[in-house]
């Protein structure tokens, strides 16, 4: 079983346990809640029972280009181009 130990409303550590706990974990001061969650990390927000990762991975796109744009868009590769065409 895994905890996400909160205060204010951030993770703040992560404890994992075979078994639920009895008693809570040492240190726990006054204001943290333990949350039972499979996946978050320290750092992560918390609120309306919902966690939320600060930094979401950045999602990025690629557009495929066709070999004459790729060799057009590199001046280099133009130049090898037409050194090998013999102009």
């Amino acid at each position: 079983m895994k905890y996400a130990i909160v205060k204010d409303g951030v993770v703040v550590n992560v404890i994992e346990y075979n078994e639920q706990p009895t008693t809570p974990p040492p240190g726990f001061e006054d204001g943290h809640i333990a949350v039972l969650t499979d996946a978050v990390n320290i750092g992560w927000t918390y609120a309306n029972g919902q966690f939320t990762d600060p930094n979401p991975p950045v999602v990025q796109t690629f557009t495929p280009m066709s070999l004459t744009d790729m060799i057009l868009s590199n001046p280099t590769e133009l130049a090898k181009l037409k050194q090998a065409l013999g102009l």
